[in-house]
């Protein structure tokens, strides 16, 4: 239940509040705790839903007036702060005006469980048959399982995992994951592929979605292309399918093919699956040169956005937002008739849509193909006839029935009657859709060994539908994991969500309860984890090293949840179609920017209340974003200032007012990629700040106040040296966890400085020094760290020496993640255990590194990048390298040698070279390794790619042969010699 959610979320954190600011705090915490209670004993009925809104509404009235007195009581507790600190009685003083302002705050709240109370009262009575009222003969039906016009699922790239990783996030075997590759001969030699996936785009039915934003153009262009086993093919069962309509799509027009087909399906059963696997396949993007397109069509879509987004996936798509549709359609027009393209429209649901687009594609005389994924089977005729529309086909019941029990995590389904028939049952409940046997499957595997089987008995005996079993892999939530899903639905509709940022944005809502001897990152990651086990969550891209880098709320669950979030007033969407009168409401807390207007922030009032500002209103790239600096400033003057979370990622050069200080509440500041010149010296004031992230801005420093931050645990720079206070009884940043980008020189103090930072799990340093000694002391006792990142350069920028003794590393035990840049006295031989990743660059190493790095048993990803190996032979030692995946050799001028030994790189699936001029082939023993999927081959001697072609000519992988014309970086000019006599050195 949404309520129970969201007001455990904010009587947890008045109670942070209240323990922080006020002392005597129990006469509100008691009516909350009251209030709390009788929540946990409600239901969705319709009798409840008055009571659950004027709950809520004293909910937000607590929560409202106490942030609000802390505001106000601020500036007296920074004016008086000693006093404030060491007086009990001035302390009981303002908790007493608290309590005389918020007086009538606990008779309210009993007032409102009363009526809770004398609502049960008549449900009961009319049970017993003692009054004749009936209530709302037309809201005898809960509206939080209703469900219409659901469309397609959703997808993720599924990149192989570690069993060896801490986290084991599982493959999402929907139909939208499959990436298939049916081209008949062993040999596939493709071009380049950029290495970025998306997925379809699934309509909203709101007025809150119908824009489709720009930057999403991109994700659409950009997909992976991946091969899998001839197992996980068979168990989908579309091998075939792909390679019809591949056939379809790429045959010229001579043969009397309309130039457009159709997929249609309903909810649930895989058609975008298809059409992805169809848009990713090899053959198309050969025959399609000129590139491919897809964009999804919202039920009440505009149609400028569309044909805007079109544009700049294939077109010059400079000046683009000033033109108008006529100007869109001609430009388009021109763009076909010059190339060859594969435009796929997505969610194509009534004649009339097409109407109005269809003159943009029906004159296209160039070969150009449409793809459409539409809802409905019915053709439309004067679309395409019959013999062109695909329908797509349920799974059959074997490729159903392992689906379901690799997703709910059984081996073996025990005999006997009883058994049998529940088999059965779940086969016709599922109707083999994937959707439902994904989500059935998932939420199954949480249940536990004993309970399972029972669990799944009770749910047998309900006549299940799609939209019931999307509803009750909701509802089986519990509370704290509701509002974490319930959040995603404030990202735009299919975007590719960080999942770096989503962790932060949860933290910084109060969204994690807190446990016992963990960190909340911790549990954080546990409510991620849990959520991706029961599919709700979809891991969309992952890194080298198979842990998941960005993510999406499934598709038809987006649909489900955005009325819920309506109904607590969870946020509010602000796009280009909003009308300012009707849309922006009243006391809004959540407030979500997907187009700019200057109108909505007129009135402060509308945003007293405000707890959240996101913006994705990325269109243009030329022009600050002014308009969140009205409304800053705005809610500050009015002293409105409640904010928690401020998330500009993305927003060019947002305008922020001077005295973003006085936002007593932040705790989340995200400037990523707002190419912002400079910060108000007072974000180093914000008392709660937890997260502040400025990387990839032209912000060259912080203020000096930062290092007074008592709860700031996640800094993210852009290379940017800090002025670091030099006095040895300040606790300087003593929660920091994360520190990335940091600029270290002989003016930053380390010892007294950086030294007293002890708890960080990630640090990323580029560092300038004359004697680094002191500098790689401290890295060696972060006894925390999981991720490093260290580069030593000279004065001119150029790489240098790590100081004239061996780096020691024994110390960090949880380290997974290493990356090192510059020249290293040797490699360590006590290298952490626990490594999954390591990158060398420049480290001009004379001993061949591989005996040392075959040892490590953990290793996922390795890359020995430019220079890193100056030898002439490699050697991959017998039995070493026994997790490794990915192996990266980029630039080592010298090598001209490279031996496998046995049992070596076992499971070893792609293998990258790049400018190796004197290597002449690959090891044989490589060659043959079964478990190599993929090669790719970048500005490699003639002499090499013809051997790898000789070779590899009865393998059936991915082979890519590049050629670049690669800038060179300074020091490539430079007299490396030189480098290692440097005076930093």
């Amino acid at each position: 239940m949404e309520l129970a959610a969201e007001a455990s979320v904010v009587i947890e954190r008045l109670k942070d509040t209240l323990s922080n600011e006020i002392t005597n705090k129990r006469v509100i915490e008691n009516a909350l705790e009251e209030m709390q209670r009788a929540i946990a004993d409600t239901n969705d009925s319709e009798e409840f839903k008055n009571w659950a809104e004027g709950c809520l509404h004293s909910l937000y009235y607590v929560e409202d007036s106490v942030e609000s007195f802390v505001l106000d009581i601020a500036p007296q507790n920074k004016k008086w702060s000693f006093l404030m600190n060491h007086s009990l009685v001035l302390k009981n003083f303002m908790a007493c005006k608290l309590t005389k302002k918020m007086k009538r705050i606990p008779s309210d709240i009993k007032r409102v469980i009363n009526e809770k109370h004398r609502s049960t009262g008549e449900q009961d009575a009319r049970s017993n048959g003692t009054t004749t009222y009936m209530g709302d003969q037309n809201g005898a039906e809960a509206e939080d399982g209703d469900i219409e016009d659901h469309n397609d699922e959703d997808s993720a790239k599924v990149r192989l995992i570690s069993p060896k990783a801490q986290c084991s996030y599982p493959m999402i075997p929907e139909r939208e994951e499959i990436v298939l590759e049916v081209d008949k001969k062993p040999l596939r030699c493709i071009g380049d592929v950029p290495l970025r996936l998306d997925r379809e785009n699934i309509p909203l039915r709101c007025i809150s979605d119908k824009s489709i934003r720009l930057e999403r153009a991109t994700q659409a262009r950009l997909i992976y292309t991946y091969s899998y086993d001839d197992e996980e093919l068979e168990m989908f069962d579309i091998k075939q399918e792909v390679y019809d309509l591949v056939e379809r799509l790429t045959t010229t027009a001579d043969d009397g093919r309309p130039p457009i087909v159709q997929i249609a399906g309903k909810m649930g059963s895989g058609k975008t699956t298809l059409a992805r696997a169809v848009y990713r396949n090899r053959k198309i993007r050969n025959h399609f040169e000129s590139g491919c397109a897809w964009v999804t069509i919202s039920k009440e879509f505009n149609k400028p956005d569309i044909l805007q987004n079109l544009l700049k996936q294939i077109g010059d798509s400079k000046d683009s937002v000033d033109l108008t549709t006529n100007e869109l359609e001609t430009r388009l027009l021109e763009c076909f008739n010059k190339e060859k393209y594969l435009i796929v429209l997505d969610d194509v649901q009534s004649e009339q849509m097409w109407e109005e687009l269809r003159s943009v594609f029906l004159d296209s005389r160039n070969g150009s193909k449409l793809l459409l994924i539409t809802t409905s089977a019915s053709p439309m005729w004067y679309i395409s006839p019959p013999n062109c529309i695909h329908k797509v086909k349920k799974l059959r019941k074997n490729y159903s029935w392992n689906l379901f029990m690799k997703k709910a995590g059984w081996d073996t389904w025990e005999l006997g009657n009883e058994h049998q028939d529940s088999k059965q049952r779940i086969l016709d409940v599922c109707s083999g859709l994937p959707l439902n046997i994904v989500l059935l499957g998932s939420m199954l595997s949480t249940k536990g060994d004993t309970n399972r089987f029972d669990y799944l008995q009770k749910m047998l005996r309900t006549n299940w539908e799609t939209k019931d079993i999307v509803s009750l892999s909701y509802t089986d939530l519990p509370d704290h994991l509701k509002l974490c899903v319930l959040y995603l639905v404030l990202f735009p509709k299919e975007y590719d969500i960080p999942v770096r940022r989503l962790f932060r944005l949860w933290l910084s809502e109060g969204f994690v309860n807190p446990k016992p001897d963990k960190f909340p990152e911790d549990v954080v990651q546990e409510n991620f984890d849990d959520l991706v086990k029961r599919s709700l969550i979809q891991i969309s891209k992952f890194r080298s090293d198979g842990s998941p880098r960005r993510c999406r709320l499934l598709g038809v669950l987006h649909d489900y949840l955005l009325p819920k979030a309506q109904n607590i007033k969870f946020f509010h969407v602000h796009c280009s179609t909003c009308s300012t009168e009707d849309t922006v409401l009243l006391n809004v807390r959540r407030l979500v920017e997907h187009a700019s207007s200057r109108d909505i922030y007129s009135d402060a009032s509308r945003f007293k209340h405000l707890r959240s500002y996101l913006s994705f209103n990325f269109q243009r790239k030329d022009t600050p974003a002014k308009e969140v600096g009205i409304l800053l400033s705005s809610v500050i003057t009015k002293g409105f200032g409640l904010l928690r979370v401020l998330d500009l990622e993305g927003v060019y050069k947002p305008s922020l007012p001077e005295n973003l200080g006085e936002l007593f509440h932040l705790r989340y500041l995200g400037l990523r990629w707002t190419f912002l010149d400079a910060l108000p010296s007072s974000v180093g004031d914000l008392p709660y700040l937890e997260t502040l992230d400025v990387k990839h801005t032209n912000i060259n420093n912080l203020p000096t106040s930062m290092w007074k931050s008592k709860k700031l645990r996640h800094l993210n720079l852009s290379h940017i040296r800090l002025d670091m206070p030099q006095h040895s009884d300040t606790n300087s940043l003593p929660t920091l966890l994360t520190l990335w980008g940091l600029s270290v020189d002989d003016d930053s103090p380390v010892k007294n400085g950086l030294d007293r930072l002890c708890n960080l799990r990630e640090a990323g340093i580029t560092f300038c020094l004359t004697d680094c000694d002191h500098l790689l002391n401290w890295i060696s006792n972060l006894t925390s760290l999981q991720s490093l990142r260290l580069r030593s350069i000279n004065d001119v920028g150029h790489p240098s020496r790590f100081g004239n003794e061996p780096l020691s590393l024994s110390k960090l035990s949880n380290l997974s993640h290493l990356n090192l840049l510059g020249k290293l006295p040797n490699l360590p031989e006590n290298l952490p255990q626990g490594l999954k990743v390591v990158t060398l660059s420049l480290s001009k190493l004379t001993d061949d590194p591989m005996p040392i790095l075959g040892k490590l048993q953990h290793l996922n990803v390795l890359r020995l990048l430019s220079d890193s190996y100056m030898g002439k032979e490699m050697v991959c030692p017998q039995g070493g390298f026994k997790e490794l995946r990915v192996l990266k050799i980029w630039k080592l001028k010298n090598l001209e040698k490279w031996d496998v030994e046995e049992s070596a790189m076992e499971k070893l699936k792609e293998i990258n070279i790049r400018c190796c001029n004197k290597l002449m082939s690959i090891p044989e023993i490589l060659r043959k390794k079964p478990s190599l999927r993929e090669l790719i081959i970048t500005n490699m001697p003639e002499e090499f790619k013809q051997n790898v072609k000789k070779y590899m000519r009865s393998r059936d992988l991915i082979l890519t042969f590049k050629d670049y014309d690669f800038t060179p970086l300074p020091w490539d000019y430079a007299d490396h010699t030189s480098d290692e006599s440097h005076s930093n050195e």
